[in-house]
């Protein structure tokens, strides 16, 4: 699944996640530049860290895609909750994970997602994917 999100000129997602500078500190803006964000859950926790790094360096991040763990960093960006799922990934144990897999052998997939996809809509209630843009 891909999904695009603008984020020209918003610089409340950048304050939300902490990643704004204090006013008049604020690097100019030199490059803008569109992210790919890619799945593979273990390695897809690492965008979190290219996101804060970004906005540190004063790149400007004008369009997100991403596919699985990408998606949801992306969304988690732009609703403001990069600093939970941080938080929710680093407290991830073997137990923890094995906890959110809900094996199914009849569907598409090896696991069902239902868990986690449980959980996902408890922290990010309220929030429609066409408000992020």
């Amino acid at each position: 699944m891909l999904e695009w999100a603008s984020l020209r000129n918003r610089p409340d997602v950048r304050e939300a996640n902490g990643l704004s500078s204090p006013a008049g500190t604020e690097a100019p803006k030199k490059t803008a530049i569109s992210l790919a964000l890619g799945g593979g859950c273990a390695r897809g926790w690492g965008h979190i860290g290219v996101l804060r790094a970004l906005d540190e360096a004063g790149i400007e991040v004008s369009m997100i895609a991403g596919t699985s763990i990408g998606a949801l960093v992306g969304g988690c960006y732009l609703a403001g909750k990069l600093d939970e799922l941080e938080e929710f990934a680093r407290s991830l144990t073997k137990r923890r994970i094995f906890g959110l897999l809900d094996l199914n052998l009849r569907g598409s997939g090896l696991f069902g997602g239902m868990k986690l996809d449980a959980r996902l809509r408890e922290h990010l209630a309220g929030i429609r994917f066409e408000d992020l843009s």
